[in-house]
């Protein structure tokens, strides 16, 4: 279905038209507070055109009607003129800072010049109908019961079906989001910072974010510590390590060594180093790197496609993974590891709870709803144990489901995902405390100081590379002079633990970016409350 119409640029046609755009959105079911920028931003764009070609210069403009979506396309005849180009009065309602402003959702319409038109092309996918949570439990019961009845296949049989098929599969799919996540948190974190706008607003809104995060990592490892320690016995002698020489390597570490090393090892934490320099450096020179800009926008776009279709697969990732999981009759490591592991997820559900409080009475949200919204990507998480399969369906959570602005999501999320991770800590934390009574190793005041601080230095630093873990599980247990003998079974209940951990992180980031946002008056209040 097409909707085409041929105007002249007077003020009453712009008028027109941009209420025709409005009309074809409000039918489409976008929701009223992007369908009043789209309209504000075409009229701006045609005003433009205007002011640039006269009154009499025509324009046309097409409403098509796919089975994919809506498009909009609007042609001005004449020469190459770009239609963000910023006017003289610069404020909220500017082409470019609407364009910004979109661009953040990714929302913003397209720009060429063919055949003498300037064409601007909007182009609006249907949402699926279908939740997300059905899904993703739809995936894990069938793979229960198809792995159950699975069970009665002959043991070669089902060694071949775990080691020849299904974890090729599944390592692939892993490898692949790992090689995107890379390209795609640096890219989020360099736009989300030059999108913010200015030097003053990065300011204002990158320090207060990671002031947060260090300081509520602090204070809930310190609640879940204290938490924890009536489980032991304390001794009174001293038995403790002090030297951090590792410890101090490994935040070295976080600066690259060059530009190219941490998109090839996937470092994270380098990658957002990188795009928090570059990111600044642009606000900065702010219009001597407009080219560069555009590029990055761009580049970010067809990252987040690609990985918006790669997100389309998880339910399958998840049906594959846990039905690996029951046909290979996984178990737990033995009595050894059951303290840690039942601390950790102790710690876990008391560091939900906290900000879940904290969330619900701070904004009036029932406990349920808040956990309802934030349940898809927790699922995720929790079945994965990878905040990159998380990522997508993170943000559009973020921003559609809690209301949470943009600017603060594009750089929040990746650098949150790096280095805001209070469920590390708790695991860190519960591990050390455990091995040490395990192996009779001293446990006194300033030894559970070291591990606070340790646990709570690891959590920030560990390398988000393979093996990354392992080197953290290494100096920890060296730093608290635990016999080695202990790190291969920390790292092997690490595997089990990495599933909670890393949903718990996901939940704790996503209510910490929320309570960001209504301090900065960032939050909108309507779409927190409303009930899906």
């Amino acid at each position: 279905m097409e909707n085409t119409g041929k105007y002249r640029l007077s003020a009453e046609n712009i008028d027109a038209a941009s209420e025709k755009i409005e009309e074809q959105l409000a039918l489409f079911s976008v929701d009223k507070r992007n369908v009043l920028r789209f309209r504000l931003m075409f009229e701006e764009i045609l005003l433009n055109y205007r002011d640039r070609f006269g009154e009499e210069n025509e324009f046309v403009l097409r409403c098509e009607k796919r089975f994919s979506g809506l498009r909009i396309v609007v042609a001005v005849a004449g020469e190459n003129f770009e239609p963000f180009a910023s006017s003289e009065n610069e404020d909220d309602y500017s082409p470019e800072s609407l364009r910004v402003m979109l661009a953040n959702m990714g929302l913003a319409p397209g720009h060429r010049y063919k055949n003498g038109e300037n064409i601007i092309t909007l182009s609006l996918e249907k949402k699926r109908r279908a939740s997300t949570v059905v899904w993703l439990l739809a995936a894990v019961l069938f793979a229960v019961a198809a792995g159950l009845l699975c069970l009665r296949l002959p043991e070669n049989a089902r060694e071949l079906l775990s080691g020849k098929i299904i974890e090729p599969v599944t390592g692939k799919f892993m490898g692949l989001l790992s090689a995107i996540a890379g390209p795609l948190i640096f890219l989020s974190v360099l736009w989300g910072i030059y999108s913010i706008g200015d030097v003053a607003s990065f300011g204002r809104i990158g320090k207060r974010m990671i002031s947060r995060f260090l300081l509520m990592s602090a204070l809930l490892l310190m609640i879940v510590g204290f938490a924890t320690v009536p489980f032991f016995t304390l001794s009174s002698g001293i038995g403790d390590r002090t030297d951090f020489s590792d410890l101090y390597q490994m935040l070295l570490d976080i600066v690259p060594s060059n530009l190219v090393k941490p998109f090839t090892e996937g470092n994270t934490l380098q990658l957002v180093f990188i795009a928090v320099v570059f990111g600044a450096a642009m606000l900065v020179l702010n219009d001597k790197t407009t080219a560069v800009a555009k590029i990055v926008e761009q580049l970010d776009y067809l990252v987040q496609f690609i990985m918006k279709g790669l997100n389309s697969f998880i339910p399958l990732i998840i049906f594959l993974s846990i039905f690996n999981m029951i046909i290979k009759k996984n178990a737990g490591i033995g009595v050894t590891t059951l303290k840690p592991v039942l601390l950790t997820f102790m710690g876990c559900a008391v560091v939900m709870a906290i900000y879940t409080v904290i969330v619900c009475v701070h904004h009036r949200i029932s406990p349920i709803l808040f956990m309802k919204k934030l349940l898809p990507t927790f699922i995720i998480a929790l079945t994965t144990a990878s905040s990159s399969a998380a990522f997508a369906t993170n943000m559009e959570t973020c921003e559609e489901k809690i209301g949470i602005d943009r600017k603060i999501i594009n750089f929040g999320l990746p650098l949150g995902q790096s280095v805001f991770m209070p469920a590390a800590a708790v695991v860190f934390f519960s591990m050390g405390i455990c091995m040490a009574e395990t192996f009779h190793v001293s446990i006194t005041a300033i030894m559970l100081v070291n591990l606070f601080i340790i646990s709570l230095v690891l959590a920030i630093a560990a390398p988000p590379v393979p093996g990354g873990f392992a080197v953290c599980i290494t100096i920890l247990i060296t730093q608290l002079g635990i016999p080695e003998t202990a790190i291969p079974i920390v790292i092997a209940v690490s595997v089990i633990l990495d599933f909670p951990c890393t949903a718990t992180n996901l939940f704790c980031l996503q209510a910490e970016l929320t309570e960001l946002a209504g301090n900065l008056d960032m939050l909108d209040m309507g779409i927190l409350r409303k009930t899906p």
